[in-house]
């Protein structure tokens, strides 16, 4: 019963980080469009520098 309770509590924790996350990463990605940041991408898809427009 006891390694019930804790492996709930370990979800219910690693649950609410993700959770977190996505929120914060959503406000990162809605300033960026709010400031007009333009991002370069190399031929397998990663970021290679983002910079502000003007």
């Amino acid at each position: 019963m006891k390694k019930v309770l804790v492996l709930a509590v370990l979800m219910t924790i690693i649950a609410s980080c993700t959770a977190e996350d996505r929120m914060l990463w959503n406000e990162v990605q809605r300033e960026r469009g709010e400031r007009g940041v333009e991002c370069r991408y190399n031929k397998r898809g990663g970021v290679e520098n983002c910079r502000y427009m003007d």
